[in-house]
């Protein structure tokens, strides 16, 4: 393997590449898992919007969203683990990973990212942050089906194939039947 002047080898991203890759990707989640939250809770009090408080929503919706977490941090280590790479985008898996949650849902991260929402919204009881939320799940749906999967078809193949007739893209729909 050549050494290129930035300490990346022939084939493999440079350390600035993932770096940024990391930053970048980390950048969006908090604005999209936290500042957009945020707005929308503030947007909703400027507004006058209705809020619903449930009586365990608060509880429900600490238990989501910490779930949310352990849910990523779990997904990231088989990512590592038996990937051999990332969930980010500058670093993507070299193995496909259809073990541990992913035996159940094709997207565990985009799962825990709606139940961290919807666990906020719960929270907050504010119909904005309920209405974002279902606007970055249809965000989500059609990323991973326009862009996520496309890639993963044509980096897999027929092993991914396969892995999609068994496993549902998110835990509700079942594989086969449009998902």
């Amino acid at each position: 393997m050549s050494e290129q002047s930035d300490g990346a080898s022939a084939g493999q991203p440079s350390i600035w590449y993932r770096a940024f890759g990391r930053i970048a990707a980390i950048l969006v989640l908090l604005l999209v898992l936290v500042a957009g939250p945020l707005w929308m809770i503030q947007l909703n009090a400027d507004w006058n919007w209705p809020r619903w408080q449930v009586p365990a929503g608060r509880v429900i919706g600490s238990a989501l969203m910490l779930g949310a977490v352990v849910i990523w941090l779990y997904c990231s280590r088989l990512f590592a683990r038996i990937g051999k790479g990332t969930p980010f985008v500058t670093e993507p898996p070299k193995r496909l990973v259809a073990e541990g949650l992913y035996r159940y849902s094709r997207n565990p991260i985009y799962v825990g990212h709606v139940a961290f929402l919807m666990g906020w919204f719960l929270r907050s009881g504010c119909l904005a942050m309920f209405l974002y939320t279902v606007a970055i799940a249809a965000l989500i749906q059609i990323e991973i089906i326009w862009l996520e999967e496309p890639g993963l078809r044509e980096r897999f193949g027929e092993e991914y194939v396969h892995y999609t007739r068994r496993v549902p893209r998110w835990l509700i729909i079942p594989p086969g039947g449009g998902a």
